[in-house]
């Protein structure tokens, strides 16, 4: 007997082409326009590979797929398989059992106390980017920040084990990577054909030089015997519980070629949109500025930089109007049901975080830019994700928040940012939301 199953309101004839064609080069604005005109939830089969999509920008449903029913779902294979092969077995591609062993594993050296040790290598790199500011001097917010940000993870992870030179190649490589990367998604008919020019096993090579890069800082590292109490003396010092030996080389090259990339372009993202949510509200800008006059000399400490703060209102505030991560994917391990909806196994789901974030059902007045909403109480509850929630909540929360913090309070500490533009154009990137000017 074929069981029958409920998912929500399908699209379907001009709309449903509309959506897989355009949805292509502009999914933020096919997915957007598809839940103004279907509610929080849709449904879609993409003809050419006869998968099964659940589209969703309703509250309770993402608690339901990525809390209560977590163990049903695996991260899709656009990322445990099309971008595994690029970027081997780490935390961003792995799945169950193995993934619930590195995550164990490493989660302990990403605790506010030992992201607080990290203050200092964070600092340098930020004065050392601020120090070729002039007065009106125009800036690309976007490639200042990729920079930045780069340099920090670079930094933060190996200390002064890697070279300028090496840390330029490897942001180049994982620049080209994403590129093709992003074209297998989009397209999965196209992947065929960059299988067939070389693409593929080009990009394959490209990532297999910055393992290699990677694997001759971690002999450098050991072959000095110094510790330099970084993200690569805390990846090398931890045990696996079980039988307390380390990761191998091949899984420590994985993870940190994974934190390289999930470490700076969100980041990079999310700073740029924060920064010109400031030059748009002078208010804002005013009373940032305050803050830090009144922190004094506790400005750039990490206890002052985690606390609840103005700071931390305005970057939770642009992140939710601006949602780093756009969307989260989800496969089905087996059928499953939730109220009124029922879906079979291998359904993929896509959380539309950007479309959460804006819902009026949860967000008074959701286009503005109000920071003071992070005062509420209630602010826990809040139907907002940016990086993610239950068991897979992103590793690197707390130390994107105090690396955007200390960012934030450094600029705005000497200096005023003015756009010259007053509307934004975004372009969905695979890992998050790139502002065009």
């Amino acid at each position: 007997m074929i069981q029958k199953f409920n998912y929500p309101t399908e699209i379907k004839g001009k709309r449903k082409l509309y959506s897989l064609f355009k949805g292509l080069k502009n999914p933020l604005e096919v997915i957007s326009g598809n839940h103004r005109i279907l509610g929080d939830n849709y449904y879609i089969n993409a003809s050419f590979t006869n998968k099964n999509f659940i589209f969703s920008q309703d509250k309770e449903f993402t608690e339901y797929i990525l809390k209560q029913n977590h163990k049903n779902y695996y991260k899709s294979e656009i990322q445990s398989v099309t971008l595994g092969k690029y970027l081997g077995n780490g935390l961003l591609t792995n799945n169950g059992k193995d993934w619930l062993k590195q995550r164990r594993l490493i989660q302990p050296g990403f605790s506010k106390a030992k992201i607080a040790n990290l203050v200092s290598i964070m600092e340098e790199e930020i004065d050392k980017a601020f120090q070729s500011f002039k007065p009106d001097q125009d800036v690309d917010l976007y490639d200042f920040f990729h920079t930045l940000a780069f340099n920090i993870v670079a930094k933060t992870l190996f200390s002064s084990d890697i070279d300028e030179g090496k840390v330029k190649e490897l942001g180049k490589i994982i620049t080209e990577v994403q590129e093709v990367f992003a074209k297998e998604v989009r397209l999965p008919f196209y992947s065929q054909v960059l299988k067939f020019l070389g693409a593929i096993d080009k990009t394959i090579k490209k990532s297999n030089r910055s393992k290699a890069i990677i694997q001759s800082v971690l002999d450098k590292r050991r072959s000095s015997g110094e510790e330099k109490n970084d993200l690569l003396d805390m990846l090398i010092q931890t045990r696996y519980e079980d039988i307390q030996l380390p990761m191998s080389d091949e899984q420590l090259v994985d993870e940190m070629l994974i934190l390289f990339i999930a470490g700076h372009e969100t980041t990079a993202n999310a700073l740029s949109f924060i920064f010109f949510e400031i030059s748009q509200n002078p208010e804002a800008e005013k009373k940032l500025k305050q803050e830090i006059a009144e922190e004094g000399e506790n400005i750039f400490t990490s206890e002052s930089l985690m606390k609840k703060s103005f700071t931390s209102n305005i970057i939770k505030e642009a992140m939710r109007l601006h949602s780093p991560a756009w969307a989260i994917d989800r496969q089905a391990l087996e059928n499953d049901s939730f109220k009124e909806y029922s879906w079979s196994k291998g359904t993929l789901i896509i959380l539309y975080i950007t479309g959460l974030h804006r819902n009026p059902k949860y967000w008074n007045d959701p286009d503005s830019f109000i920071p003071e909403r992070f005062d509420d109480e209630n602010a826990k509850n809040f139907a907002y994700y940016p990086f993610g929630a239950g068991p897979r909540l992103c590793i690197g929360e707390h130390f994107a928040m105090m690396e955007m913090a200390l960012v934030v309070r450094k600029f705005y500490k000497k200096f005023s940012f003015i756009s010259y533009q007053n509307q934004l154009e975004k372009k969905a990137l695979v890992w998050g939301l790139k502002l065009i000017v």
